[in-house]
């Protein structure tokens, strides 16, 4: 089976609440064990930032999924591509809410612009989406 990564980032179209947040994570983590995806997604400023991984042929069709879903506006791919192994093997959808002094502390970024912090390099393993992530699991493993 071939596996594949898809990170992108996106506008809320309109604010959620917590509950629909929760309510919304329920069903994505159900139907991500069904097909074996896995990836964290993180709510900063009112863009979501995602990172999804599992059967390539899945992986397409839930990121081509969720570019339709009208919870999102201004997508954009922040990285894609094979894998060997996977990156968050244990986690069907990690979520955090993760605020400004959190993301300066990882990236050493002053004036934060979501922008030009999830597109600046995009070398998969350097990525600092991917920084932000790995820090984030980090945290949640401690």
């Amino acid at each position: 089976m071939s596996l594949k990564f898809v990170s992108y980032m996106s506008s809320q179209s309109r604010v959620m609440s917590s509950k629909s947040i929760e309510d919304f994570l329920f069903q994505v983590r159900e139907k991500n064990k069904q097909l074996t995806i896995t990836g964290v997604l993180l709510l900063i400023q009112g863009k979501f930032v995602q990172y999804i991984e599992g059967p390539a042929q899945e992986i397409d069709k839930v990121y081509e999924s969720i570019s339709k879903d009208i919870r999102h506006k201004d997508m954009i791919l922040l990285d894609s591509g094979d894998l060997s192994e996977r990156q968050f093997k244990d986690w069907s959808m990690a979520y955090k809410k993760v605020h400004d002094h959190h993301i300066k502390k990882i990236v050493g970024k002053e004036n934060l612009n979501l922008e030009d912090i999830f597109l600046g390099n995009t070398s998969s393993k350097n990525h600092p989406v991917l920084k932000v992530l790995y820090d984030f699991v980090k945290t949640l493993s401690s």
